[in-house]
């Protein structure tokens, strides 16, 4: 089963993927962000996205364009070798693109038309995707039975209330590190705040083998 660990995330989101510093060097998750606060908010209220949530002291906004097909999927519970408790990380299909906020074209975009597969648990999606993904609160546990007490992912919950199905749409500006920290790629550098338009073509449970 495909789960999404409830620590680990929150580890590398308090941390600022501290891990890709290089020896010698040291880096402030919290001051970066505050150099990116500025930006962030101005491109926002420029491209009308006008609700917000706050992840570990950072302010992503976003708007749900379509909420998608309620029917699709259910965010479960899972238990974890520890019997702690850990996300289901479901399967997902989509069609995605994002850019720097200082330019036009994508820098980092699905390769098929039809949009590409992958899982939630994928290490490579970013931690601005979960929690676009998952809801406010995660209310059935593996067997779709209601928890006794709901629980929010990294302590905050993700930036919906039902999170995202097959069909939704959303769009969100996320700070550098909940995405790709201080790393770089061959088109995103490093310490890069991001505008992101995902589009769910198809969400289900992972495959249990």
């Amino acid at each position: 089963m495909k789960k999404i660990n409830l620590l680990a995330l929150g580890f590398l989101v308090t941390f600022g993927f501290s891990a890709c510093i290089k020896d010698g060097e040291t880096f402030d998750p919290a001051a970066q962000y505050e150099l990116e606060k500025p930006q962030i908010e101005a491109y926002a209220i420029a491209n009308g996205l006008l609700q917000h949530h706050d992840i570990g002291g950072m302010r992503v906004y976003y708007e749900l364009v379509t909420e998608g097909d309620p029917t699709s999927y259910q965010y479960k519970t899972t238990t974890n070798a520890n019997g702690q408790l850990d996300i289901e990380a479901p399967d997902i299909q989509v069609i995605f693109s994002g850019r720097l906020l200082t330019g036009d074209d994508p820098v980092h975009k699905n390769q098929k038309d039809e949009g590409d597969e992958t899982s939630l648990a994928n290490r490579n999606i970013p931690p601005a995707w979960v929690y676009a993904f998952l809801p406010r609160e995660i209310r059935l546990d593996k067997d779709g039975n209601p928890l006794n007490e709901p629980i929010k992912f990294g302590g905050v919950g993700g930036l919906t209330a039902d999170g995202l199905k097959t069909g939704s749409k959303i769009r969100f500006v996320s700070p550098s590190l909940l995405l790709f920290g201080n790393t770089s790629t061959s088109q995103i550098p490093a310490n890069s705040p991001m505008y992101y338009e995902i589009e769910v073509v198809n969400i289900e449970a992972p495959d249990s083998n």
